[in-house]
């Protein structure tokens, strides 16, 4: 019988991870609207403001060229700030573009970016397989390391990652990039995938289902991790902000339909120049961004939960180190199964990321 459960285990990670288009929401690489059951990357509300008006009060630059029409799909989190400040601060218009921001989730955008409806968004690194299926999107930058954190109750007897073997381990979704990242580290301290119990949750609910023992540890997004931290009852054991080999990376990126690369690769150089000088701007200015997004409703945590997350992050936007933080994340989704055995990293590299512009100040 145990023969047989951990078999099935195998199964459905692999399964999940080659399923990963239909189950994961890519869109955002943190954590959601705090109004939503599901974590960071997943739908957005139909009903949550949208503060898209704001994007753009005229449709031509200051130097009188007409903007270029841009539609930016993002999901509600604390971390998509290089989205809204870019918006408030002026980035896109200064580059050129006139954005409209819709919010929806990973069907739609997958759906959008298709038909060429939706032309950019922030995602995280769990994109690898849906562009290794087929998707015709481009990463172009990074933005920030953070926004992922495991936890276990301060009295579950769990004090390191070495103690999770044959442990229940809450996830949001089976394959997203907060599982991704816990299946990276259990390998690195001689555990597999297949040596814990993987159980899904939505993310606001992690926290009680360990409470009520139902799972010994969890792993999401912000800002239900953080959230669950603040509560004093939890020790955290990983978090990608704090830890290596995740905080000398990425796990948030500028990411652009293929088309539009391909089409017109001055608005993607445009676009990316926009969120790279808007991260820039967000690490020096955490203060200021956590009150933009409870301000203007983009995001539906409170100004002290938002600039709390926002500082803890590694803000250091660029193009050369975001490639290598997307090969090394390509190489160990390899090493896991989520990506097909007979997968070139080179190839797929190639085909994922878009050089917009050679680098951002030398980075």
């Amino acid at each position: 019988m145990k023969a047989m459960k951990n078999n099935l285990a195998k199964r459905k990670w692999v399964l999940s991870a080659i399923a990963l288009t239909m189950a994961i929401a890519v869109l955002s690489g943190c954590g959601k609207n705090n109004n939503n059951n599901s974590a960071g990357p997943a739908s957005a509300s139909s009903d949550s403001p949208n503060p898209a008006a704001n994007a753009s009060a005229t449709n031509v630059s200051g130097d009188g060229k007409k903007l270029k029409k841009v539609t930016f799909a993002y999901a509600g989190g604390t971390c998509e700030a290089p989205i809204y400040t870019a918006v408030e601060k002026g980035f896109f218009k200064e580059e050129g573009l006139d954005v409209e921001l819709v919010q929806m989730d990973f069907e739609t955008l997958k759906s959008g970016i298709s038909s060429g409806k939706v032309d950019a968004s922030v995602g995280n690194f769990a994109w690898f397989k849906p562009i290794e299926q087929g998707l015709d999107v481009k990463i172009t930058g990074g933005l920030h390391a953070g926004c992922i954190q495991l936890l276990a109750l301060k009295d579950s007897g769990i004090a390191s990652v070495k103690d999770l073997k044959g442990k229940k381990i809450g996830v949001d979704v089976i394959g997203g990039g907060p599982q991704i990242t816990l299946a990276i580290t259990l390998k690195q301290n001689g555990i597999e995938t297949t040596d814990v119990d993987w159980r899904a949750y939505p993310s606001q609910q992690l926290a009680t289902a360990a409470e009520k023992g139902e799972i010994d540890a969890f792993i999401t997004w912000d800002p239900a991790s953080q959230q669950a931290l603040d509560t004093g009852k939890y020790n955290r054991l990983l978090s990608n902000g704090h830890d290596e080999p995740f905080k000398s990376g990425y796990c948030c990126y500028s990411v652009i339909s293929g088309a539009v690369t391909k089409d017109d690769p001055e608005k993607a150089a445009a676009i990316t120049r926009a969120l790279l000088k808007s991260a820039e701007w967000v690490g020096q200015n955490t203060a200021e961004t956590a009150k933009i997004e409870t301000d203007k409703k983009y995001v539906a945590a409170d100004a002290a939960t938002n600039e709390k997350l926002l500082a803890s992050y590694h803000w250091k936007p660029g193009v050369v180190n975001a490639k290598k933080s997307a090969e090394f994340f390509i190489n160990e989704q390899k090493k896991q199964g989520i990506l097909d055995a007979s997968t070139d990293v080179t190839e797929l590299l190639d085909r994922a990321f878009f050089e917009a512009i050679p680098d951002f100040n030398g980075n």
